[in-house]
C-alpha cells in the first residue's frame, strides 16, 4: 500500500480527481450537504443556487458545471483532503473492503 504522498504527481492528480468526482455525485445527488451555519461559510447556499440555476435554466443535467464554476476551490480542497486520507494499493495487492 502507498500513501498519498509515496504516488507520483500525475496518480495524485487523478486520486484528486476521482474525489472530486465522487464528492460532486454525492452533492447533485443529495446524499452530502454541507451545514454553513457550523462550518461558518456559504458552501451549501453556493451550491443551492447553482442546482437552481441548472433547474431554471432547464438543464440539471449540468448541474455539476454551475457547481464547479462558483465551488471549485472548496470542492477541491475537500476532495484533495479526502485523497490525501486514502490509501493506494499496488498492484497484485488485494483490498478488502466493508469489514
Amino acid at each position: 500500500m502507498k500513501t498519498f504522498n509515496q504516488l507520483s504527481d500525475e496518480r495524485q492528480a487523478k486520486a484528486v480527481e476521482k474525489c472530486l468526482t465522487n464528492l460532486l455525485e454525492g452533492i447533485v445527488l443529495g446524499e452530502i450537504r454541507f451545514n454553513d451555519k457550523l462550518n461558518h461559510d456559504d458552501l451549501q447556499a453556493r451550491i443551492d443556487k447553482a442546482c437552481a440555476r441548472a433547474e431554471n435554466m432547464q438543464t440539471p443535467w449540468f448541474a455539476h458545471e454551475y457547481i464547479l464554476k462558483t465551488c471549485r476551490e472548496d470542492l477541491e480542497a475537500i476532495a484533495r483532503g479526502t485523497a490525501e486520507g486514502a490509501l493506494y494499493p499496488d498492484p497484485g495487492e488485494q483490498v478488502i473492503t466493508g469489514v
